[in-house]
């Protein structure tokens, strides 16, 4: 039986022998190989390039060499003398002002009061309210139609005789229409001012006139002593076209603007206005009621006896 020991086992694992021996041999091939290289490469003579002379350039490219022109010059600015300085003004000295005292005023006593109201009826007062009237314009389409001259006062009596013919003959029947009058009267030009008024006092019958009359001195016996409400209206009817130009100058400003004005007018016997409030607005516009209530100061509700009386009228402004 042969026997087998450790350490030829341990021997036969280990790569040192055969290894090491391929290694050592690999490297000294490679080794004689690159010394043999070098030596060659250095015994062999190159030669050095002349460097004096160029490289002769054709023609055909020559040609597309061109000349590099020369960038000009940038221009020197020359800089602009500085203007002197002005010289600076000295201060005026500030003034102090002094305010001026107060004077108080001393309450009026009763008989300058009643001075002071009797010539605002009166005199000059009462002639720059009449002008105040003329300084605004009004509609003038009813005075371009005719040269007829009438008074307010006779305005005001032709319109309550009309109203009142029509109320004294309101139980009548009204005839019919003739249609044969109202063919032959279309084709016909429009009647003057002075025209309309003669056919208004020819309808104006004795008997009507006198039915008219009886009804008035019975509406003036009925109201006993107060302004009436008819008078009021026509003052105001008369005036509506003033009023509107103040509501559309203010609506250049607000385009918007609109409602109802309810008014507090306190009337004298003689027919001036004493005292205008509003009592409720919807306009919301201070500077126009203000100036609302600065017309209506101005109206003339003529004089008459009654005694002295506060209406309150509405006004409605709407965009026309």
């Amino acid at each position: 039986m042969s026997s087998v020991y450790y350490d030829n086992l341990a021997l036969g694992w280990r790569p040192e022998g055969a290894g090491n021996t391929l290694f050592k041999l690999i490297t000294g091939i490679t080794v004689a190989v690159s010394l043999v290289f070098a030596v060659i490469m250095s015994s062999i003579d190159v030669p050095k390039p002349d460097r004096e002379t160029r490289a002769a350039v054709p023609e055909r490219i020559a040609n597309f060499i061109l000349e590099k022109k020369e960038k000009p010059k940038p221009k020197v600015v020359k800089p602009k003398p500085k203007p002197k300085p002005k010289p600076k003004a000295k201060p005026k000295p500030k003034v102090k002002k002094i305010p001026a005292k107060k004077v108080k005023k001393k309450p009026l006593t009763k008989t300058q009061k009643k001075a002071r109201k009797k010539a605002a009826d009166t005199g000059l007062l009462a002639l720059g309210n009449e002008l105040a009237d003329l300084m605004d314009t009004s509609d003038v389409s009813a005075m371009v139609g005719g040269k007829v001259k009438s008074s307010s006062a006779s305005a005001t009596k032709a319109v309550a005789n009309n109203k009142a013919l029509l109320m004294a003959d309101a139980s009548k029947g009204s005839g019919g229409v003739n249609s044969g009058e109202y063919t032959t009267q279309v084709g016909k030009t429009k009647l003057s001012q002075r025209e309309i008024t003669q056919v208004k006092q020819s309808l104006l019958s004795s008997g009507s006139l006198a039915k008219a009359q009886d009804i008035e001195r019975k509406k003036r016996s009925r109201t006993g002593g107060i302004r009436a409400e008819e008078d009021i209206t026509i003052v105001f009817d008369q005036n509506k076209s003033r009023l509107y130009s103040i509501y559309n100058r203010a609506r250049r400003k607000n385009p918007s603007l609109k409602g109802k004005i309810v008014l507090a007018i306190t009337i004298a016997p003689s027919g001036s206005v004493i005292k205008v409030k509003i009592v409720s607005s919807e306009l919301n516009d201070p500077k126009l009621e203000k100036r609302i209530l600065g017309r209506i100061k101005l109206f003339k509700f003529g004089a008459k006896k009654v005694e002295q009386v506060t209406v309150t009228y509405p006004i409605e402004f709407l965009p026309s």
